[in-house]
């Protein structure tokens, strides 16, 4: 129970501090309540899937699988029944909770196959369930102790707060980076658990005076495309993660927010999963870059052959810490493909520029080779996004029988023909990123989050 405890102590900090959602509201004091009258119910299940329609709710369910030291199993009903079957059948926890009517319902499956790991882990957070199969990784109750701790330490927000949680409890950077880090701090907190809705948001950080907001850079550029320069803007801290961004989208969204500290934040599921942030008074100077690693986190890049990269050279990074999970559940073959030696291989291209910044060109697994060239498709994401034309745009390499490896366009915005788009590439991109198919579309894919949809 020590995870639980360490909330447990920092919460009684701020006894009246509330957690809200649309009109119902609670204490720290009454949530620390709930969640250990709750954790008695749950006494004999080993690890539990959170399928609530309510964000607030998963979240008083979550604390209570702490206090009762079950596995926690966060899922999303934003994004559809198939995806959450797929990480049940994956997972097989021995019990769901959900909160269908308005009560928490406990709903135990008889035929479940979970096994207690050696080391017990406090989350299970999947990852790659939307089209392929999940793997559940591990976080002990030390990895999120360790990271949220050190969130904490950086992130400057207090009592005085508010923020807003607009993404669901699903995503790791959401549960740790937003929520515990939340409550460690003694902020209030609001959730909103509707659809992705960028209005809405906007909406909701004037009506309730947010003053902490977190996001990705698509999400945070459409944000400032349609607010209005208000002097007298509430929001003081946003955090910006999820997708690389490049400079000039880090400026449009500074311009957009001047009464803002701005954290360029970089992390993965694996590493509970903050690994670094670019400091605030850092931002407009070096906006598409991640900073440096967190207190307790190792950083180093290397090359294909595994020797460590030069200045300004990309290579893969890779993660040691007490953050990096105990492995992937029921997959050893797969924990031993990315854990070595106790670091975590991200599969990130990643560079460390001459001032010692960590910058992140993007998956490698996402990475166009065409012709010899090395060309990374959110760098001519970021680029066209600077037209305010542009609503959305994916690109990604295909095999060509006669050509090879080329590059194809997918967008959407206020453009008449593709032509149009053409003559926006041959502005804004450079000749070898010059796409070779553009799809004029009507939407593109989408998570829960407004991250699109890569794989």
């Amino acid at each position: 129970m020590k995870l639980w405890n360490y909330l447990k102590n920092k919460m009684q900090l701020n006894l009246q501090q509330e957690i809200c959602e649309n009109n119902a509201s609670m204490t720290y004091e009454e949530m620390i309540v709930f969640a250990e009258e709750f954790a008695k119910k749950l006494k004999g299940i080993k690890c539990c899937a959170i399928l609530c329609q309510s964000e607030m709710a998963a979240s008083m369910v979550l604390l209570s699988c702490f206090a009762a030291e079950v596995t926690a199993l966060p899922l999303s009903q934003r994004y559809g029944e198939l995806h959450c079957n797929k990480i049940l059948d994956a997972i097989s926890p021995d019990a769901v909770i959900t909160d269908q009517d308005g009560d928490f319902q406990i709903i135990h499956i008889k035929d479940s196959t979970y096994i207690n790991p050696q080391v017990h882990p406090a989350l299970i957070m999947c990852t790659s369930g939307t089209t392929g199969v999940p793997k559940g990784a591990m976080l002990t109750e030390t990895n999120v102790m360790t990271n949220v701790s050190d969130i904490a330490l950086y992130f400057n927000i207090d009592r005085s707060d508010t923020i807003l949680i607009s993404r669901p409890l699903y995503h790791c950077a959401v549960l740790t980076g937003e929520f515990l880090t939340a409550l460690v701090k003694g902020v209030k907190i609001r959730f909103y658990s509707g659809t992705f809705n960028p209005f809405a948001i906007l909406k909701m950080l004037k009506n309730y005076n947010i003053t902490t907001f977190c996001g990705t850079p698509t999400l945070l550029l459409m944000l400032s495309r349609f607010k209005r320069k208000i002097d007298d803007d509430a929001l003081k801290h946003i955090c910006i993660s999820g997708e690389c961004m490049g400079n000039e989208t880090g400026l449009q969204i500074a311009e957009a927010f001047p009464n803002a500290e701005i954290y360029h934040i970089y992390g993965l599921t694996e590493a509970c999963p903050r690994v670094s942030y670019l400091p605030p008074d850092m931002f407009k100077n070096h906006p598409d870059c991640v900073g440096f690693p967190l207190r307790s986190v190792l950083l180093k890049i290397v090359s294909s052959n595994g020797k460590p990269v030069k200045t300004n050279e990309i290579g893969t990074l890779w993660v040691k810490g007490d953050n990096v999970m105990a492995g992937y559940y029921n997959n050893p073959k797969k924990t031993a493909e990315v854990i070595k030696d106790g670091w975590l291989c991200t599969g990130d291209l990643a560079l460390f520029t001459e001032d010692g910044f960590l910058k992140i060109k993007g998956r490698s697994d996402d990475l166009i080779i065409k012709a010899g060239m090395n060309i990374y498709p959110q760098e001519i994401e970021s680029a066209l996004k600077l037209d305010s034309r542009v609503g959305d745009v994916f690109v990604r390499g295909y095999l060509d029988d006669k050509y090879g490896v080329q590059i194809e366009l997918n967008i959407t915005g206020k453009f008449s023909d593709v032509i149009e788009v053409k003559e926006l590439c041959h502005t804004n991109l450079s000749a070898y990123q010059m796409p070779n198919r553009i799809n004029l579309v009507d939407t593109i894919s989408k998570n829960a989050s407004g991250k699109i949809i890569r794989r």
